[in-house]
C-alpha cells in the first residue's frame, strides 16, 4: 500500500510538473520592433544592425528569454526613406502590437518617426547620432549612440592640433546628422577657442566635391574634418587626395565598417575617427570593463559576417537595455492583449529610466528621466586605418 502511495504522488509531480513546463513553453514572445534601412543609401549601416540585433535575440532567447518569453523581432526596410520608417512605426504600435520600437539608424529617420511614436506612448530606441533626438528630453524616445560632442568631434580637434594643424577646414554632409554636426564644431570652435580655416557642406548623393575643396585649399587649411557618412565620406576623401591636398584628415564616428576600407582603399590610409571598443576589442587593456562584452559581441560578429561593423553595437545594446528593463516588467502580462501591452510599454519606459551603470558597447549607460542618452564624454576611442584595418590609435 505503501509503494502504491508513493507511486501516485510520484506521478502527480510528474504531472505538475509537465503541466508548469508546457505553460513556460506555450508563453508567447515579446514582439520587438525594428525599422531599419536595409536597402537604400544607408543600407550596410542598417544591415550590420539587425545582424547586432540577430546575434543579441539568439543569446537572450538561448538564455531562456526574459520573463520565460523569447524575443520575436518583426523588421521593417525603411529603404533610407524616413518617410516610410514613418508608415513602419504606425504599423509596428498598431497592428503588430510591438512592446518597443527599435534600430532607426538614420537620425532623419529617427526625426520623422517621433511624433508617432510618441502619440503611440510606445518606446522608440534610437541607434542613430544627432543629439536633437533626445535633446530636449522626450518622454518616450531613447537613444544608445554617444553624440558628437562627447564622443567625437572635439576629440578629432584636439588630435589635428596636436599633430601641429593650424587651419582646420570642416566640411559635412547637409542631413539632420550633418546638421548637428555643424553646431557640434561651431561649439567647439567657441569652446576650443580657434577659428576655423573653412566650412563647407555638400547634399546628399553628391558624387563630387570639387568646388568645395578648392575652396578648403584656398583658405589655407592644413587639415581636414569631415561629417559624412561612409560613402559620401570617401568621396570627400578622394576628392581631397586627387586635388593635391596632403594635410591630414579625420572624420566623424559614422564611418566605421569594413566598407569604408574596401571603397577607400589606399585614401584612407591613416584616416582617424573615433569608435566603440568593440572594434578593437582585442586592443583593450584586461581591466577595461567593457572588454569582455566587446569580445563577445566581436567574437560572435566577425565569425557569422566576416570584419565587424561598428553599427552592430548598437542594437547589442538597445536588445539587452531592454532585457535589464523587462526585468522589472510583471512577468504574469502578457503583450497578446492589448490593457497588458499597454502596461508593458509604460513599464519599460519608466524602467529604462532608472537603469544605472549598465556596461554596453558603447559605453557605460546611466539613464534618468532629463537624460534619455545616458553615456559619458568619451565613451568612444580613436581609431585609425592602418595597413587596411581599423587599429587602436595610440598618437598623440
Amino acid at each position: 500500500m505503501r509503494e502504491l502511495l508513493e507511486v501516485m504522488v510520484l506521478c502527480v509531480v510528474l504531472v505538475l510538473l509537465f503541466v508548469v513546463s508546457g505553460h513556460a513553453q506555450r508563453l508567447g514572445p515579446y514582439p520587438i520592433g525594428c525599422v531599419t534601412d536595409l536597402t537604400g543609401r544607408m543600407s550596410e549601416m542598417g544591415t550590420a544592425n539587425k545582424q547586432g540585433m540577430d546575434i543579441a535575440i539568439e543569446a537572450i532567447n538561448a538564455a531562456g528569454g526574459v520573463n520565460g518569453r523569447p524575443f520575436k523581432a518583426i523588421v521593417y526596410d525603411s529603404e533610407s526613406e524616413p518617410s516610410k520608417s514613418v508608415l513602419h512605426t504606425k504599423r509596428l504600435i498598431e497592428v503588430d502590437k510591438a512592446i518597443i520600437l527599435t534600430s532607426y539608424n538614420l537620425s532623419g529617420a529617427t526625426m520623422a518617426s517621433i511624433p508617432t511614436a510618441e502619440a503611440g506612448k510606445t518606446v522608440l530606441f534610437s541607434a542613430s547620432a544627432s543629439e536633437r533626438i533626445w535633446i530636449p528630453t522626450k518622454k518616450w524616445i531613447f537613444n544608445v549612440v554617444p553624440r558628437q560632442w562627447e564622443a567625437s568631434i572635439p576629440i578629432l580637434i584636439g588630435i589635428l592640433q596636436r599633430k601641429g594643424v593650424k587651419k582646420i577646414a570642416y566640411i559635412h554632409i547637409d542631413t539632420v546628422y550633418g546638421q548637428t554636426g555643424r553646431e557640434t564644431f561651431d561649439r567647439a570652435v567657441k569652446e576650443m577657442k580657434f577659428t576655423p580655416a573653412n566650412i563647407e557642406k555638400y547634399a546628399p548623393g553628391s558624387t563630387d566635391v570639387g568646388p568645395q575643396i578648392t575652396h578648403i585649399k584656398a583658405a589655407g587649411a592644413d587639415g581636414i574634418l569631415i561629417t559624412g557618412n561612409l560613402a559620401d565620406t570617401v568621396m570627400v576623401i578622394k576628392n581631397a587626395r586627387d586635388m593635391g591636398f596632403t594635410g591630414p584628415i579625420v572624420s566623424d564616428y559614422a564611418i566605421v565598417g569594413p566598407e569604408f576600407i574596401e571603397l577607400g582603399g589606399k585614401y584612407v590610409e591613416g584616416v582617424i575617427t573615433t569608435s566603440l571598443k568593440a572594434l578593437v576589442a582585442q586592443e583593450l587593456p584586461d581591466n577595461d570593463p567593457q572588454k569582455k562584452i566587446a569580445m563577445e559581441l566581436y567574437n560572435a560578429y566577425t565569425k557569422l559576417y566576416g570584419k565587424f561593423s561598428l553599427y552592430a553595437g548598437h542594437m547589442w545594446d538597445e536588445m539587452y537595455l531592454l532585457a535589464e528593463a523587462l526585468k522589472k516588467v510583471d512577468p504574469k502580462l502578457d503583450p497578446a492583449k492589448d490593457t497588458d501591452l499597454i502596461k508593458i510599454r509604460s513599464d519599460i519606459r519608466d524602467n529604462l529610466e532608472k537603469i544605472k551603470g549598465f556596461v554596453g558597447q558603447n559605453g557605460i549607460f546611466n539613464y534618468s528621466a532629463d537624460n534619455h542618452n545616458g553615456l559619458a564624454p568619451k565613451c568612444y576611442v580613436p581609431v585609425m586605418v592602418e595597413n587596411g584595418k581599423w587599429k587602436l590609435y595610440r598618437g598623440k
